[in-house]
């Protein structure tokens, strides 16, 4: 029972003893400690105003497997299947890619444009409005205008800072999110990211069909020149001998030889003609078939409220470094004055044991 009773009179003293060691100096120096703190706010609640709040938008894609709907007599009904994991891969490759990232630029509104030229984080804007405005004060030096149109390396930094891209290779899907200051934009920039994808991704997909295609068209119009050449032959040979045009043969065996070389000139380029058009027709049709192999399973949207707001915080820092401003000075003039505030500060000061306590006199 004493040892118990002497480890919380211990406690309750421990208590006291820090109580009176740091707390009362400070109620002592009170208005000192208000002081420092009101002027930590005064400064906070200025910077805060300069850290605009952060919005964002997200969009989840499904991928597919590059297809193309063949055409043919029997209609087959064509499944879609999910991408694989080389594919999903490469696909959030190519979106974190400066290529990707200067396509989208081209695409996205000047509103938008001028959102980026300022960077995410309070750190950042908080640098990127008063640096320019000290350089205007000190050297006042009234640069031109940015032209925000050109595409520029940090301008590309700076899209790729505003963007995320993470893909679940299990399910198939690509996750596309945005930051942007103003809240209508967030959702616009995630769409401008989507529309260049789904655009780059149909041109490739069409890329070996349309190799194919040009191949073929190329082909194509060398034998069209060769049937005109071989009914333009035909036609002057009949009308050199007089020969109606819907006539195939005549009893001169000499005409007729000549004539039965013309006309089989004739068929064979007809033939060759409609072979490689029935191939350039059918391949038009493989390249208008192509479809589109990323869907949309949940659009942008236009957020209601910021995801990041850095201004309390602000404040709540310039409360808290305002008051430790005013708090350490005084418990360091405290500790080093070495008043006596508990028995403590009797004990080590002269090592004589407390025989009572005078009360305090009003």
């Amino acid at each position: 029972m004493n040892l118990n009773t002497q480890h919380d009179n211990a406690s309750q003293i421990d208590a006291q003893f820090y109580i009176a060691k740091y707390l009362f100096p400070v109620i002592e120096h009170k208005w000192i400690v208000l002081f420092t703190t009101l002027i930590g706010l005064a400064i906070a609640i200025p910077i805060s105003l300069l850290v605009n709040p952060e919005y964002t938008s997200t969009a989840i894609t499904q991928v597919e497997t590059p297809r193309a709907k063949m055409i043919s007599k029997v209609t087959e009904e064509i499944g879609s299947r999910t991408g694989n994991r080389a594919y999903i891969t490469a696909a959030v490759g190519r979106m974190h890619s400066s290529a990707f990232h200067t396509e989208v630029l081209k695409v996205i509104p000047v509103a938008l444009q001028n959102d980026l030229e300022t960077p995410l984080g309070a750190k950042g804007q908080i640098m990127s409005k008063l640096i320019p405005f000290a350089k205007k004060i000190l050297k006042k030096d009234v640069t031109a205008p940015k032209d925000n149109t050109r595409i520029t390396p940090g301008r590309l930094i700076s899209l790729a800072n505003r963007i995320e891209i993470r893909g679940n290779t299990r399910e198939g899907t690509i996750e596309i999110t945005g930051t942007t200051f103003a809240r209508e934009m967030a959702a616009v920039l995630v769409k401008s990211y989507i529309d260049v994808w789904v655009a780059m991704n149909m041109d490739a997909n069409k890329s070996l069909i349309r190799h194919e295609l040009d191949f073929t068209k190329d082909q194509r119009d060398d034998y069209y020149k060769q049937l005109k050449v071989a009914e333009n032959e035909l036609r002057l040979f009949k009308q050199k001998y007089e020969i109606p045009p819907a006539l195939t043969s005549v009893t001169d065996m000499e005409l007729q030889s000549q004539l039965d070389v013309l006309q089989n000139k004739l068929a064979n380029t007809k033939e060759r003609y409609k072979r490689i058009d029935d191939i350039f027709l059918d391949l038009s049709r493989k390249e208008k078939a192509v479809v589109n192999n990323i869907k949309v399973i949940n659009p942008p949207q236009t957020p209601l409220n910021p995801s990041k707001n850095m201004r309390i915080p602000i404040i709540l820092i310039g409360l808290i470094i305002g008051a430790a401003t005013g708090i350490a000075p005084i418990l360091a003039w405290d500790y080093y004055k070495g008043n006596i505030r508990h028995k403590k500060d009797v004990y080590s000061a002269v090592d004589i044991p407390i025989i009572g306590k005078l009360p305090t006199i009003k």
